[in-house]
């Protein structure tokens, strides 16, 4: 008697099937899996970059645009109030205000650029008690050691060492030519 086969799939036909698409999804998952994690990290590293680049432009256009520009060791007890200060702080003047001078100045702290501002109604240096505000210019900043300014030089040179989560580190520098006036 001769067994007549029915038109199916045998048990080792279903295991190797299976056996192979399994191995095919797991690729595919793999695949999509890297890819979702490598555009995360592309997306902060664009982040810390531009948050970098705007502090750095932010600061730059305020010194550009400054009446003067003075050592921070004129102000009485700035060091001692913000240790991690850049050096140098921004005047602007402005004769329609009633606070017509207006002092600037940025420190760093926890990883962050703060700008703090002092307003007066005469010439006279505020203290460094007198600044306020703390405005947060930029955040991920790991270092702002070498930025400076040369008061003979009339040059600033600032520099950014940024470092967002898992990402290796990245320097943004910059040197700015002093227009206005020193006071060091």
């Amino acid at each position: 008697m001769k067994l007549k086969r029915e038109g199916g799939f045998t048990l080792i036909e279903l295991i190797l099937a299976l056996a192979i698409n399994s191995i095919l999804f797991l690729a595919i998952f793999s695949m999509l899996n890297f890819s979702v994690r490598c555009c995360k990290l592309g997306d902060i590293e664009d982040e810390v970059l531009l948050n970098g680049r705007y502090a750095l432009e932010y600061i730059k256009r305020e010194i550009r645009s400054a009446d003067k520009i003075i050592s921070t060791e004129k102000f009485d007890s700035l060091d001692e109030e913000y240790e991690d200060h850049f050096g140098f702080v921004i005047m602007n003047y402005d004769s329609n205000k009633t606070f017509k001078y207006n002092y600037i100045t940025y420190y760093f702290k926890n990883n962050k650029i703060y700008r703090i501002a002092a307003n007066r109604v005469n010439d006279k240096l505020p203290k460094g008690s007198e600044f306020s505000g703390h405005n947060e210019i930029a955040e991920f900043i790991e270092s702002v050691e070498g930025t400076n300014i040369n008061f003979n030089t009339k040059l600033i040179e600032l520099i950014f060492i940024l470092e967002g989560k898992d990402l290796k580190e990245i320097k943004l520098q910059s040197k700015l030519s002093v227009r206005c006036p020193t006071i060091y």
